[in-house]
């Protein structure tokens, strides 16, 4: 640990096996002998605005003294923390997704319950509607997947990506005992929120997953039919939109009626 007096503070971490150091409320004096000259020293400067208010002199085994205006601590740590141990940092919004597949993984929902804000948000693209705050919705959601996927099947990330404002997005897919399964990859976007305590919490995920049935072109011809039908039918099409809003359930059965008519 650092030795230090009331009104002497330094700025030299300095190691030496041989060394006798005499500290008073003005000077401060180190005699070392010639062995001391081969000990290891590690060394931090503080601000230059107390420099001036202290002036140390050490003698050398010359007997000549040399004035030097800087503040000096004097620890024993080989480090030159001086004993005092560093801050962790924060972790990242990468780091935080990471937890979010690890606590899934473990099947244990307490794990994933402090890693969201109270009101989180997840919207999977494979469902019509997102889930909605965390108690109400998300963490219900999530409860459910960890008994789907049973205590062999696991996310395995491929890549974690950070973006600006707190974002991160991840590609991901499945395995059972460390084989991979078809049709089973996908990818989601976190939001993270950072709060007044320092704490970074996910505020939304947006996930998007591989599906087993491959529409190929017939995607485009969808798309294609619905173009057409809202050029033709804009006043229609404003109220199928609508409608879709209010109860996606029915608002896409209704268009699907327009596009392809009714059975």
């Amino acid at each position: 640990m650092a030795s230090l007096t009331q009104h002497s503070i330094g700025a030299y971490c300095l190691r030496s096996k041989k060394s006798s150091i005499n500290i008073n409320t003005t000077t401060a004096t180190a005699t070392l002998d010639a062995k001391s000259h081969k000990a290891s020293t590690t060394t931090f400067q503080l601000p230059l605005t107390i420099e001036k208010m202290a002036s140390i002199t050490i003698s050398n085994v010359n007997g000549k003294k040399r004035k030097d205006e800087q503040w000096r601590v004097f620890g024993s740590d080989d480090d030159g923390s001086c004993g005092i141990a560093p801050i962790p940092a924060p972790p990242s919004v990468a780091e935080l997704a990471k937890d979010f597949y690890n606590a899934i993984n473990s099947k244990d929902i307490s794990k994933l319950d402090p890693l969201l804000a109270d009101n989180c948000q997840y919207q999977d693209l494979v469902f019509y509607v997102p889930f909605e705050g965390k108690k109400q919705g998300v963490i219900p959601f999530f409860a459910k997947m960890m008994e789907a996927m049973g205590p062999n099947i696991v996310f395995v990330i491929d890549n974690v990506t950070e973006g600006a404002k707190l974002t991160a997005s991840v590609i991901w897919h499945l395995e059972w005992k460390h084989k991979v399964i078809p049709f089973a990859t996908g990818c989601t976007f976190f939001e993270y929120e950072e709060y007044n305590d320092g704490r970074l919490l996910l505020r939304k995920a947006t996930g998007m997953a591989e599906i087993p049935f491959k529409p190929g072109d017939f995607v485009l011809k969808v798309l294609k039919s619905a173009s057409t039908f809202f050029d033709l039918y804009p006043m229609a099409a404003d109220a199928l939109l609508k409608s879709h809003e209010d109860e996606p359930h029915e608002g896409l059965s209704s268009l699907l009626d327009k596009l392809f008519g009714k059975r």
